[in-house]
């Protein structure tokens, strides 16, 4: 009866590269199953048993059980609602294809082990799989072990076998799969690893993004083993021909490649971050970045009937979403989308008010919103706020423009925003949604850098 299973890394295909920790883990299994994926691929299953045979010490007796893979679908002609649901069929198939095999084993093959190319972390479909027979038994009253080894990735033995490091030096690394890598590629991703990839989607990228740099490898760890390396435009047309080629010999082609964009391109492109800033204060208000404990704040200037009333969805903040959106402030700061304020009254310390500038349209424009809480409404505390962070937006954050709306019938946000100097621009229709689903026309103001008074702010 079924007590173990284990997820094996077995690298890529060389047993030199089988980590010591994978080696130990061969020899504790009594049967491995193998997914069948039909005559092209029998050399796939060919090169798994010649791993064991290398490895497991010939006094341990166990086998190799080949199952019939069931049919994933085509992928390429999916959207992404029907590839998730084709893939979690897939993988729901393979649990009962599994479970009954496992279930008919011998009461003396107790230990079950899946071999994974490369490091299990990289393929979830095994884990997932594996996790899923776990819960359908343990449903039963039948508690079973399981654990994962990790092994040698296809992006580590690509990276070592072109001689170079994942990532540069404060560079991020991004992995996705061909699939997702046209409609989210951007060179701000930094070193982005493709994995998965049947159609060599960095072809598409060639004419935008000619000197990115690509490392391709194919069959990695074999005696096979392919590389390309150079400017995508220049090299795109070769990886083609050899990956076709290779297909043609092979039946099949197992490939990895990294996008690197080229020496001296900035690591990370946009907008730079909000520069950091002391609290800003007149004495009345004081206004400062919201940090993760302000979370309280936010919540409660959301939350009070009159903000409910002119929000657009009259949605109130749960804890939880209050706490993720204070959380979340530091990296909109960071990454220069938001610079996010609390609004303080300075002689107490309470948190009264929320206001933000955000970076949206031309460069140089800033979009404010802002909120204060019930009792601190009528004492000025907005209008302070709004000069102090005019100022800074102005003088320290290269903003030329602020803008700023409100629905028509807010009167006193527009007064707030008059009395800060802030001019109204126009009138735009039916802009704004309310809650109960009708529609408001929106007051427009505008301030600009060469507008602000000398004591604005002051």
């Amino acid at each position: 009866m079924i007590e173990r299973i284990r997820i094996i890394g077995i690298g890529m295909g060389d047993p030199l590269q089988v980590t010591g920790e994978a080696a130990r883990a061969l020899a504790t299994v009594d049967v491995f199953l193998v997914a069948d994926k039909g005559e092209v691929k029998s050399d796939l299953v060919a090169a798994r048993q010649a791993v064991c045979d290398a490895l497991i010490p010939a006094a341990h007796a166990y086998r190799v059980v080949e199952v019939p893979d069931p049919r994933r679908g085509p992928d390429a002609e999916r959207d992404d609602t029907a590839y998730d649901r084709g893939v979690r069929n897939w993988h729901a198939a393979r649990v009962d294809a599994y479970a009954e095999l496992i279930e008919s084993l011998p009461d003396s093959e107790t230990t079950v082990g899946f071999l994974v190319w490369g490091d299990p972390a990289f393929y979830d479909s095994t884990i997932r799989v594996v996790d899923a027979l776990v819960q359908r038994w343990a449903a039963e009253g039948l508690e079973v072990d399981h654990d994962v080894i990790a092994g040698i990735s296809a992006p580590q033995l690509l990276a070592a076998r072109h001689r170079i490091p994942l990532n540069r030096i404060g560079a991020p690394i991004h992995i996705t799969t061909g699939r997702r890598l046209v409609d989210e590629y951007d060179p701000a991703l930094g070193d982005v690893v493709v994995m998965l990839d049947g159609h060599l989607a960095c072809a598409e990228l060639a004419q935008a993004h000619p000197d990115v740099e690509l490392y391709w490898g194919a069959y990695l760890g074999t005696p096979d083993e392919l590389l390309v390396h150079g400017p995508l435009a220049q090299v795109v047309d070769e990886v083609r021909r050899v990956r076709d080629e290779a297909r043609e010999r092979h039946g099949w082609v197992m490939d990895t490649y990294l996008l690197r964009p080229p020496a001296g391109a900035p690591a990370v492109a946009g907008p730079s971050g909000f520069p950091e800033t002391a609290p800003l204060t007149d004495g009345i208000v004081t206004v400062r970045p919201v940090t993760a404990g302000d979370w309280q704040v936010l919540r409660d200037e959301h939350n009070n009937e009159e903000s409910l009333r002119w929000d657009f969805f009259g949605q109130p903040h749960t804890d939880e979403r209050a706490g993720q959106l204070a959380a979340q402030a530091r990296r909109e700061w960071r990454l220069g989308r938001a610079a996010r304020f609390v609004m303080v009254d300075a002689v107490t310390g309470e948190g009264a008010g929320v206001i933000n500038v955000m970076r949206m349209g031309p460069p140089g424009l800033g979009l404010v919103g802002y909120g204060v809480l019930p009792d601190f409404r009528g004492r000025g505390f907005t209008t302070r706020a709004l000069r102090l962070v005019a100022r800074w937006a102005f003088e320290e954050a290269g903003i030329e423009r602020l803008e700023l709306g409100h629905k028509a019938e807010n009167l006193a946000s527009g007064r707030a925003a008059a009395k800060a100097g802030f001019s109204p621009e126009g009138r735009l229709r039916q802009r704004l949604p309310n809650p109960d689903g009708t529609r408001s026309d929106e007051i427009y103001y505008a301030l600009t850098r060469d507008q602000l008074s000398p004591e604005d702010g002051a």
